[in-house]
């Protein structure tokens, strides 16, 4: 049976082709700690469960396996950075909505903010920022360019608000 919630305010359904790319999930028991709240580590998977369906979505994950096909370790991204910003406790039970949207493109450097609300509190409970490098892991790790194509998923998607290269430091 699927679940059928409309999205809180800021979000957009998960199979919506519009930013930014938004994924509901429960909350699960073994994310709790020893307080009975879900452990501050558990935001990141949730930050890196989205961030990945925003890679599907912008061609990056396509570029991981089609590289990889090739045979080597490919090109692809690489976490540089990443920041959480703790609003409120998330508890079980409770249902998470979770979003990303590129705000910064550069050269190399995508830079990502993700929100994560709470049913239950019926509020924002997170805000955060990833810093991604497309790196080619063929030469060591060695940034290289975003993909044109790439970059035109990006703007089709997130272009609302989005600071290019030369506008912002990425």
């Amino acid at each position: 049976m699927v679940d059928h919630v409309a999205p809180p305010p800021g979000f957009a359904a998960p199979d919506a082709l519009v930013a930014p790319v938004s994924m509901r999930q429960p909350v699960a028991w073994g994310e709790l700690d020893a307080l009975g709240h879900v452990n501050h580590t558990i935001y990141l998977r949730w930050f890196e469960n989205v961030r990945f369906a925003w890679f599907e979505r912008v061609g990056v994950a396509a570029l991981m396996h089609e590289s990889r096909a090739e045979g080597g370790a490919g090109v692809g991204p690489i976490l540089a950075r990443v920041s959480c910003d703790y609003r409120a406790p998330v508890a079980f039970p409770d249902h998470i909505w979770v979003s990303a949207a590129c705000v910064a493109l550069g050269g190399s450097s995508m830079r990502l903010r993700s929100r994560v609300w709470s049913e239950a509190r019926a509020e924002l409970v997170a805000e955060g920022e990833v810093v991604i490098v497309m790196v080619d892991y063929d030469a060591g790790g060695r940034s290289l360019a975003v993909p044109e194509t790439i970059r035109a998923a990006i703007r089709a998607l997130d272009g609302d608000g989005l600071v290019e290269r030369g506008q912002a430091d990425t």
